[in-house]
């Protein structure tokens, strides 16, 4: 971690010579990598632009580096990021990658925010002093509210019940499981659901596709589907019109993500409901990352962050180009970070919303 005194001596110092103010000079001190699984992808393209956004807003020096899908490429990519030195990383846990990147880091003494996917300890917990803060979405309820949402608008079939697909995501990953997790408290809640069958579109368009074409073949009783994300939504709408089916119609689909082909599809009807914004997760990773490299320690109740997902029927799109412009909201870095405002909230999380300030 960058040492307190010594960024003093070199704000006061700078801004001396240079006319600048303390927290001026001392915003444009840290670089910062983050590392994405892949950046053949809506979201985690989304996710690297809102965390630029933030490193333009507080002068941050930024390394982005593409795992391009490859486990190994994640780990290799955490120790380019420790042998360049920088003063934080800001990683994504996919395929249990969380565990070595932390521990890697630490022996260099550098500090670690991890998004996205739960390592399988807490933030700050014994061993792990460097693992500062975790946030990612509140998977969970996202797949209970638009599994709900699914449900709530599906009609029962000859059965006299309403039959579902389920497209799952990466098995054994905590973003794929807590996702089931809250369709099936959807289900329990409607008492009147028959799951035709369930399978594995492991997040990727293609792949559900697939699967969903053979899913489907044999049932063809389904009228809803529930996917665990919005690429694999598209792969179900793509298997659909291949059979003649027409989505949004014949069968209703929910997803989450928020991408820019799903939000196209909400507005054409082709899918029911969308959930997400959750791409947010990396720039507040960056403000936390940021003050903590100047000294604002991370509190112990404010290190495990859930996000507040942005709900997407066809009713809301106008709402969603409006304060979501470019897919991005309108968020102040400088306001929610502690180096620059004193009265910034002890957490610089924000709840996806459709209002004009966050």
């Amino acid at each position: 971690m960058l040492s307190r005194r010594k960024l003093n001596i070199a704000v006061i110092a700078a801004a001396a010579m240079c006319g600048l103010s303390p927290v001026a000079r001392a915003a444009t001190e840290p670089t910062i990598g983050v590392v994405v699984p892949t950046l053949d992808s809506d979201f985690w393209n989304r996710y690297v632009t809102f965390v630029k956004t933030g490193a333009e807003q507080l002068g941050v020096n930024l390394i982005v580096l593409n795992a391009d899908n490859k486990p190994d490429q994640m780990i290799r990519s955490i120790q380019d990021l420790i042998a360049r030195k920088v003063d934080g990383i800001i990683s994504v846990g996919y395929w249990d990658t969380a565990p070595p990147a932390i521990r890697f880091a630490k022996r260099a003494n550098i500090p670690v925010v991890i998004t996205d996917t739960y390592p399988p300890f807490a933030p700050q917990s014994e061993g792990h002093s460097n693992y500062i803060a975790f946030i990612g979405p509140g998977d969970f309820e996202a797949g209970y509210l638009y599994g709900k949402a699914l449900l709530g608008a599906m009609k029962p079939g000859a059965s006299g019940k309403k039959v579902i697909g389920v497209i799952n995501g990466t098995p054994g990953t905590s973003v794929a499981i807590d996702r089931r997790k809250g369709l099936a408290k959807a289900i329990a809640e409607d008492g009147n659901v028959q799951i035709a069958g369930e399978v594995n579109g492991n997040f990727v368009s293609d792949q559900a596709q697939t699967a969903f074409e053979s899913l489907y073949q044999g049932h063809p009783e389904i009228t809803g589907v529930w996917s665990a994300n919005d690429p694999m939504a598209i792969g179900v709408i793509a298997a659909l019109k291949n059979m003649g089916k027409v989505p949004g119609k014949d069968v209703l689909i929910a997803s989450q993500d928020l991408n820019p082909p799903n939000v196209q599809a909400v507005q054409d009807g082709e899918q029911l409901y969308d959930i997400g914004g959750h791409w947010v997760q990396g720039g507040i990773g960056l403000v936390i990352m940021y003050d903590y490299l100047h000294g604002f320690k991370v509190p112990a109740d404010k290190n495990n962050i859930k996000l507040v997902m942005l709900p997407l029927t066809k009713a809301d799109v106008p709402l969603y180009f409006k304060y979501f412009p470019g897919g991005q909201p309108h968020y102040d870095f400088k306001a929610h970070s502690k180096v620059y405002n004193k009265d910034a909230p002890p957490s610089p999380a924000f709840n996806l919303q459709y209002a004009e300030t966050q």
